[in-house]
């Protein structure tokens, strides 16, 4: 629910504030006084692309904000979230500021609860909160698509349609991964024998990962097999063979160390350290020895060695890639070469999968469009009902379904049927509707929807032009049943439909004494201002002059209207 709106330096607003409660609110004012303009600023607000005339004082920016009580949304909780707000808060702040750049153009600043924003996010979260019902959406009247998805609402159809869409979907993308498939298979049928040939000279190859690195390790070692040889005997020589090695010095160590301990009883023990040398010493030694057993190659070693590695950068040359490539391309190529000899099996299994998606999402087909069937006779039998209500006694309103190709909300075409005339044989909308006709088929189709409607707020902007008398307050009426389940918010020109109001709202134009230019200036008249509202219902009745009969008829009109709604709720 809309709760306040402030509007600063915008158009003929200079400051504006007000605060919005539950029910019916009416805002009302002579002709031109600018009650759309408020309208515009909450479009404007919620992600409408500003005019560059918008500003009442081009040297100020132009600042709109507004908050709103948070439904029980799961849907609204996870776009929230999706953008980065806290999904706890009870209430969400929209603030937009718009101002002059120096060289031409606008600034254009966008928070949500005083974090910056984009237009976007504010557009996909208001969606949630609020709708605006005006002649442009009188030509949604008009549009397949639009009244599908209303005809969608009304039924309670959208997880059902949600479902469909999804088999819809999967159908589609098997069908596209079966034709990529064979595609590709055709493609690879051509080049069969090439990658026989190349899958069995990769096979041929044994390739194992980390085998280039250890066999330019073998010819590395073997290159300076001398050196090595060498190093390793002059090592061995010290520790161990050689005439003063060190483990014989290690052994001496030990004599005399004993011989010490014998002498006096306070010399340094070296045993147990001495003993873990020697130790350690012969562990160095053996595996010295080993090492330099094992230095011994043959020239058939050298050549198998060499004759690998030359395979091996052949291949890495012929295939641009190294040897971890090479195991992954031989990997593939045998994928294919399987998948090309089991294809035969491997298109019936995705023939299946395709033909089960098929019929899955034929069935959900099915079943929407049964249920799409009756729940369009149960809306136009209520349209048909509330259309009796608006003054429209011998209208005639139809939901029509035609088949067509499959698409993403089902296989079928509605259009909605209208005849306002005995005798007239319904046809389209924008065939068979005047401009107050229309407006009385969208209210009555707001009805309709009741507790389907899916946001908080509805906003109104002169839904009842070009109506008058026992039409205007039937309009007045069904404005009042919505706003049972709902916020309403409306401009009216009408007093039968103002008398409804639980909220009154007057837009009113002055000079500003100070700049001398026009100004709009809002009154809210209270609980206690009943006087008031009958003088402002008289004023929409009569015009300048209010005469005491035009006073009297605005008592009936408010009386009769609080009658109307205690009856209601």
């Amino acid at each position: 629910m809309l709760k306040y709106l402030a509007i600063n330096n915008y158009k003929l607003i200079d400051k504006l504030a007000c605060e919005f409660g539950p029910g019916l609110t009416v805002l009302t004012g002579e002709t031109g006084a600018g009650k759309s303009i408020i309208l515009n600023a909450l479009n404007t607000l919620l992600g409408e692309k500003p005019a560059p005339d918008i500003f009442h004082d081009h040297s100020r920016p132009a600042t709109i904000s507004a908050v709103f009580s948070l439904p029980q949304s799961p849907e609204l909780r996870q776009k929230l979230s999706e953008y980065g707000f806290d999904t706890g808060d009870d209430e969400i702040i929209f603030r937009r500021q718009l101002s002059r750049k120096s060289h031409g153009g606008l600034s254009n600043r966008i928070y949500i609860n005083d974090q910056p924003t984009t237009g976007a996010a504010v557009t996909a979260i208001a969606d949630f909160l609020l709708e605006f019902v005006d002649q442009h959406q009188q030509q949604s009247l008009r549009d397949a698509k639009k009244l599908l998805h209303l005809l969608d609402t009304y039924g309670n159809l959208l997880p059902l349609r949600a479902e469909y869409r999804h088999n819809f979907h999967t159908h589609q993308r098997l069908v596209q991964e079966f034709e990529e498939w064979e595609s590709k298979i055709s493609e690879n049928i051509r080049q069969m024998d090439y990658y026989r040939h190349q899958l069995t000279e990769l096979e041929e190859a044994d390739l194992n990962p980390g085998e280039e690195e250890e066999l330019i390790r073998r010819r590395r070692q073997y290159q300076q097999i001398g050196k090595l040889k060498e190093l390793t005997h002059e090592a061995e020589t010290l520790i161990y063979t050689g005439s003063n090695s060190i483990i014989d010095g290690c052994y001496r160590l030990q004599e005399i160390g004993g011989e010490l301990s014998r002498r006096d009883d306070k010399a340094p023990p070296t045993q147990e350290p001495l003993t873990d040398i020697i130790d350690a010493l012969q562990e160095v030694y053996k595996e010295n020895s080993t090492y330099m057993n094992n230095l011994e190659v043959d020239e058939q070693t050298i050549e198998e060695t060499e004759e690998r590695l030359a395979l091996l950068e052949r291949l890495k040359r012929k295939f641009a890639t190294d040897i971890d490539g090479l195991i992954k391309l031989r990997d593939e190529l045998q994928k294919q070469v399987v998948s090309l000899e089991n294809r035969d099996a491997e298109r019936e299994e995705k023939s299946i999968a395709i033909a089960a998606a098929a019929d899955k999402m034929q069935a959900a087909a099915d079943e929407l469009t049964t249920k799409r069937r009756q729940r369009g006779k149960d809306l136009a039998a209520a349209v048909g009902r509330h259309l009796i209500d608006l003054n429209l006694p011998k209208a005639r309103f139809m939901i029509t379904r035609e088949a067509v190709t499959a698409s993403a909300s089902g296989r079928d075409l509605i259009q909605f049927l209208f005849s306002a005339n005995p005798g007239e044989e319904p046809a389209p909308i924008e065939k068979n509707a005047s401009g107050g006709e229309l407006s009385r088929l969208l209210l009555a189709l707001k009805t309709a929807l009741g507790q389907q409607h899916q946001v908080t707020t509805l906003i109104f902007d002169e839904v009842d032009s070009g109506l008058g008398g026992g039409t205007a307050a039937a309009v007045g009426r069904k404005l009042a049943d919505i706003a049972d389940k709902c916020q309403v918010i409306t401009v009216t020109h009408l007093p039968q439909v103002a008398a409804f109001a639980d909220q009154h709202l007057v837009i009113d134009k002055i000079e500003s004494p100070e700049s001398r230019r026009t100004l709009i200036q809002l009154k809210a008249f209270s609980a206690a201002q009943e006087l008031e509202k009958i003088r402002e219902l008289a004023r929409m009745g009569s015009g300048e002059e209010i005469t005491s009969a035009a006073e009297e008829h605005a008592r009936v009109l408010r009386r009769e209207a609080n009658k109307i709604r205690k009856g209601v709720s």
